[in-house]
């Protein structure tokens, strides 16, 4: 049988982590789109909002994407607060779903016409333009009802039932938003789309689909899906969960006609860790561990003589607070000496790097301005620094050489250069797949942006469950080898 035309995936600009406070996200964001990314995606809970106050911010200043996707569903932050105000007038949305204190979820068309509304002031905060982006709204995630319905010992039929029941309500308010011409299309964010069909928050793609057409009894604006999927959660090309197991969510989708857009391109959830799958460049010098150990334990000896200095010139050595202050900013090396080397990861050195320890430089930098050993204090501070960054190097060099097989494997199946970075191979891969449309990937980052569009010099092809399926034998090969 000849195979349809296929051209690969747009990519576009994943917004998870992005938002007001950093001017880097702003900069990335336009980068992004003067380098030609067609595609926002974004959502309601998104850093409380701010993420799509942004994205409304750099819109307005003359940017326009061909397509803006934002998702609702999440009662977190601000808006959690407003409908709790609202619970206790008893005037809250219908058919709330309470996952705990700090998270609901909800799809209501009360809650949709109450979420949607303030997503499209952040978004479009001068009002929509007529010839404005395309705007796709997605129900964020709605397997949450699965989750809870099964911890409350609900059968699977009936959860199922109410589940597509509450679907249909949903659809019908977002069609008709789509009718007014407030919105382009909609559709569903799940990460349950490439289930087994038997898994109890299993979402079906097809059942969506159907629910949208019953909820209006004819042609519907039901157009897009939203999926994680990556190398090792290869799941939305290789399992038979539609048409009674007879094709994969990936095929289905196109046979229905629907715009698949793929998350978490490069962060593979493998029993509940979290795997990156980046090849990080490494340095022209060499780092030894015993070298870093060796710096750690002199830099502890520094920054006590420092902070002792420095409390003795501003006559803080009696008062309590002044000795808490100092005490916590020259407190880096110290707290690093046992600790360099029993992080978890790359990741956990990063996120403690930069919550506590750099924040302690910045301290540390603001008390010693006005000490009479200023440039001992700097230097001090410059030689903590390269100590960290070589910790950011040995921990990125082991998770490289974690990955280095996997990398191996992966190239050779996509047909790819041995050298291509492992990133690049996971981008490459899906942008290529038969039934992707668009790749998002978090690019909050200029440097990001830069690395990510490295993938668009990869020359075309075309993957599909075969190609996939090669994938996963060799993931299962890897896996039962001893390590």
């Amino acid at each position: 049988m000849t195979q349809p035309p296929h051209h690969a995936a747009d990519l576009g600009f994943g917004s998870y982590r992005v938002g007001l406070a950093d001017p880097e996200h702003e900069k990335a964001l336009r980068k992004a789109l003067d380098e030609g990314v067609v595609c926002i995606d974004t959502s309601s809970n998104y850093g409380d909002g701010k993420s799509e106050e942004l994205i409304g911010r750099v819109l307005s200043a003359g940017s326009a994407p061909l397509r803006l996707v934002t998702k609702v569903g999440y009662v977190q932050g601000q808006l959690l607060e407003q409908l709790k105000a609202m619970e206790a007038m008893s005037d809250e949305p219908p058919d709330i779903v309470k996952l705990g204190d700090s998270l609901w979820h909800c799809i209501h068309p009360e809650f949709l016409e109450l979420v949607v509304e303030s997503s499209m002031q952040r978004l479009f905060p001068a009002g929509r333009p007529t010839s404005g982006p395309e705007l796709v709204v997605l129900l964020h995630n709605p397997e949450y009802f699965l989750q809870h319905a099964q911890q409350q010992g609900t059968d699977l039929a009936t959860a199922r039932h109410f589940l597509y029941h509450r679907l249909r309500m949903a659809f019908g308010w977002l069609e008709s938003e789509a009718r007014r011409g407030r919105i382009s299309s909609y559709g569903v964010s799940s990460n349950t789309f490439a289930s087994p069909p038997e898994a109890f928050d299993f979402v079906s793609l097809e059942e969506c689909v159907r629910a949208a057409h019953d909820a209006i009894d004819g042609r519907h604006h039901f157009g897009v899906a939203q999926m994680p999927m990556n190398l090792i959660e290869h799941f939305p090309a290789t399992v038979l969960n539609q048409d009674g197991g007879r094709c994969t969510t990936l095929e289905r989708a196109q046979e229905l006609g629907i715009r698949v857009l793929i998350n978490r391109p490069l962060n593979a959830i493998v029993d509940r860790d979290l795997i990156r799958l980046v090849s990080h460049q490494m340095p022209s010098h060499i780092v030894h561990p015993s070298d870093v150990e060796r710096r750690i334990h002199e830099l502890e000896v520094v920054e006590h003589d420092l902070a002792n200095a420095l409390l003795a010139e501003s006559g803080g050595a009696s008062d309590d607070r002044q000795r808490e202050l100092v005490g916590e900013a020259y407190r880096v090396a110290g707290s690093l000496c046992q600790a360099w080397s029993s992080f978890q990861g790359l990741i956990h050195w990063r996120d403690v790097r930069r919550q506590y320890l750099d924040p302690r430089l910045e301290a540390a930098a603001m008390l010693s301005e006005r000490s009479e050993r200023m440039s001992d204090h700097l230097a001090y501070i410059s030689d903590v620094v390269r100590v960290l960054d070589d910790l950011d190097v040995l921990y990125a060099r082991d998770e490289n050489a974690s990955l280095e097989e996997l990398r191996d494997s992966m190239t050779s199946i996509f047909a790819l250069d041995p050298e291509t970075p492992l990133q690049h191979v996971a981008l490459h891969a899906l942008r290529c797949t038969a039934g992707v449309s668009t790749v998002l990937v978090g690019m909050r980052r200029v440097e990001y942006v830069d690395d990510v569009l490295h993938v668009l010099d990869l020359p075309e092809a075309r993957y599909d469950r075969t190609t996939w399926n090669c994938a996963a034998d060799e993931l299962r090969r890897l896996s039962e080898e001893p390590s």
